[in-house]
């Protein structure tokens, strides 16, 4: 009986301390606090990786696939991670696994968290600015290598990867919601975020020229698909044209943080420059020295006898590596120093691709406007962009060999913004599969049976080799993984 007394004594203590120390807690609370994780860091971390701000990724996104591709660049490198100036067909894995594929680090899967978090929190601001986010990055894998896991990504160990064109839909109506919440909770007081958002510090207006403007981008490379009209079409034609990126203080870039305590940090192209792996392409420089283009001072350096000089693409490794300290090194041109600086930001998406892409929508009769007003304004843009700002050069070359022409518009146009997307090689190759301008020039050697240029990545060997019946099923959908298969927009399933 006492030992019975004795134990509910204790029972009724531990009750009265766990009562109390509840009680405190709840004193002790802010009013405002939450049980979930702010997002905030995590979209900085998505943003900065997501960008590309990183030596490596630069070059397997850029340097040795997209710009020796598209011809804004051209190796002079040898060894094994060098040869897609050559055409050799190769798993590229670096792109895929940056992005999406590497647990616990990809800023795609950092982002996932950003916007189910935002959910969580009833945070619409942020829920559409991570989205704005997630569709960028999503276009910048799912346009290398095609169909790729969306709606089942980070669900699931083995996700099934998605046709790339519910993937276009899914963007296009991704960015036309978020643009409308951003629009509709915008006087209803949720934050954003801040200085957590190094591109734009926050500022919401920017974020909606951004989803507009990437609306134009997405749904121009669709224009050659059965579904653009019925499909694609109505998302271009709904833009609020004055709330796309008109002006250079309104691009997308993100700045380098110099002297950085890693290379994922600091400006990835002053790295590629001091290796001395690539020099100005032929095609590039032919096109500028055509139009006596006073970019060309910007883009490259002088070489060793203090000219410019632009090197066909595709040279064979033995001739490299025979002569590349007498001979391509100090030949030809490499990147201008202005790209090298440890402050100049990468360049995501311009306001003068903005403005050639409303010049092309424009000629085509999707938009309003006049296509020779914004490919004038394209040019202006681009030349404010690299600091050519005398008023007598931009008429000069307005009114000479780069002059509109309406017989000529969508090349010209095309080929305009192929020039001022350097060194977003990238896009440019994006371009160029889909408008087959500028014309490339046929590489000096090519490995056998891979004389044409490209038309996407093959997967990496891991979706094959653990992921392998959603692997195969979309192989098969395609119609193979090959560096030939059509990606959607390009003329494929």
């Amino acid at each position: 009986m006492i030992k019975k007394t004795i134990n509910t004594v204790l029972l009724a203590a531990m009750l009265l301390a766990v009562g109390c120390t509840k009680d405190f807690e709840e004193l002790d609370r802010p009013k405002t606090a939450s049980d979930i994780i702010a997002p905030d860091a995590l979209f900085t971390r998505a943003l900065v990786t997501g960008s590309g701000m990183s030596a490596g990724v630069w070059q397997w996104k850029h340097q040795i696939s997209g710009s020796v591709y598209a011809q804004h660049l051209a190796n002079i490198q040898t060894g094994p991670n060098f040869t897609a100036d050559n055409y050799e067909p190769r798993a590229w894995n670096v792109v895929w696994n940056w992005y999406y594929a590497t647990s616990g680090f990809a800023p795609l899967h950092y982002n996932w968290h950003v916007i189910k978090l935002s959910r969580e929190l009833e945070n619409p601001i942020k829920e559409a600015i991570a989205r704005v986010w997630n569709v960028y990055m999503i276009q910048q894998i799912t346009d290398m290598y095609g169909d790729m896991p969306v709606f089942e990504a980070f669900e699931s160990l083995r996700p099934r990867f998605d046709p790339q064109k519910d993937i276009y839909m899914f963007m296009l109506a991704e960015l036309k919601d978020a643009v409308e919440m951003l629009d509709e909770f915008e006087e209803f007081g949720f934050e954003g975020y801040g200085q957590s958002d190094v591109l734009f510090n926050g500022n919401q207006e920017s974020w909606v020229r951004f989803a507009n403007t990437m609306i134009l981008r997405i749904g121009l490379r669709a224009s050659n698909t059965a579904e653009f009209n019925n499909d694609v079409l109505p998302y271009i034609q709904g833009v609020d044209l004055q709330r796309t990126i008109t002006t250079n203080n309104q691009m997308v870039k993100i700045y380098p943080h110099a002297g950085g305590r890693t290379y994922h940090v600091e400006n990835p192209i002053r790295f590629v420059k001091n290796w001395n792996e690539v020099r100005l392409s032929k095609t590039m420089f032919d096109i500028l020295d055509l139009h006596n283009d006073p970019r060309l001072q910007v883009y490259a350096d002088t070489n060793v006898f203090g000219e410019y000089a632009g090197l066909p693409n595709g040279q064979p490794h033995g001739l490299l590596s025979e002569q590349f300290d007498t001979y391509f090194r100090p030949n030809y041109s490499n990147i201008g120093s202005f790209f090298a600086e440890p402050n100049t930001p990468l360049f995501m998406l311009t306001a003068a691709e903005s403005a050639f892409l409303k010049a092309e929508a424009a000629h085509r009769g999707f938009i309003t406007g006049s296509a020779e007003e914004y490919y004038n304004e394209g040019i202006r843009l681009s030349f404010e962009q690299f600091q050519i700002t005398e008023e007598q050069i931009v008429s000069d070359y307005l009114t000479g060999e780069a002059a509109f022409d309406p017989a000529e518009a969508l090349e010209q146009i095309w080929t305009q913004r192929w020039v001022a997307l350097y060194p977003n090689g990238h896009e440019a190759w994006s371009l160029v599969r889909r408008t087959g301008h500028p014309q490339m020039m046929e590489p000096v050697f090519t490995f056998p049976d891979n004389d044409q240029m490209p038309r996407r990545k093959l997967y990496p060997d891991a979706e094959r080799l653990y992921n392998s019946a959603n692997y195969e099923s979309a192989v098969s959908r395609m119609g193979g993984d090959s560096q030939y298969t059509r990606v959607w927009w390009d003329g494929g399933n």
